[in-house]
């Protein structure tokens, strides 16, 4: 039975973040002098996706990494400005649907984003309800290597709010989300709002896909 919901957050319930963080990435490196084909960047951001952004921007400048700290402190402008926000629009009836589940279910959220730009920008600009028992962000993990698709976070919410694998389900766009549950020892369910097509989801062995999250209660019913 499930008693446990944990969310990624980007291009889950927000879309567009992946051209938000692509235009920030692109912003930074084409700023510092290094212009790379789409093909080769997406092929580098999608290497380090879900690590930290600094950790991003070494795969991308990789042959210059003296530019590092200069395209960085570029990103950062460009993140929390408005390149970032301005890209993103929410998914319709996320809100009802968080509040609904709250009733029921413990929610949680692992995620590549930060934690101050999903409490501080993304939750007020779109009224996100305060639903959440715990949000833990790859931004906050000193090891990178236990970011995903690495089991830490999702095992570090089990533990805090006393929840066991096989009564936890994760919910992704992306097959590091999916890696991740997996090593968790947890069901994933993959939105094909974001990476994942529903063919690559399957090759995967993902039992759960839902058109977009606003569809989980529904699937839910599978569970249960």
């Amino acid at each position: 039975m499930v008693k446990l919901i944990i969310f990624d957050w980007d291009d889950v319930f927000t879309l567009g973040a992946k051209e938000g963080y692509y235009a920030c990435y692109r912003k930074a490196i084409n700023d510092v002098g290094v212009n790379l084909s789409p093909e080769e960047e997406n092929k580098r951001i999608l290497a380090k996706w879900g690590k930290s952004f600094k950790e991003e921007l070494k795969e991308l400048l990789k042959e210059k990494p003296e530019l590092i700290d200069t395209a960085s402190e570029i990103f950062e402008r460009a993140y929390w400005g408005d390149t970032f926000v301005d890209a993103l629009s929410v998914i319709e009836g996320t809100n009802e649907m968080l509040v609904r589940l709250k009733d029921k279910y413990k929610l949680a959220v692992a995620t590549g984003n930060h934690h101050k730009m999903l409490k501080d920008r993304i939750f007020p600009h779109f009224s996100i309800p305060d639903v959440f028992l715990q949000i833990i962000s790859s931004h906050e993990i000193e090891d990178q290597e236990k970011t995903k698709p690495h089991p830490y976070m999702l095992e570090v919410i089990m533990k805090n709010l006393n929840v066991s694998p096989n009564e936890t389900i994760f919910v992704g766009d992306a097959k590091t989300d999916v890696q991740m549950a997996y090593s968790a020892d947890v069901e994933p369910v993959v939105v094909l709002s974001g990476h994942l097509s529903k063919e690559e989801a399957k090759e995967l062995g993902v039992k759960h896909i839902i058109d977009n999250v606003t569809l989980l209660e529904k699937e839910l019913e599978r569970f249960n």
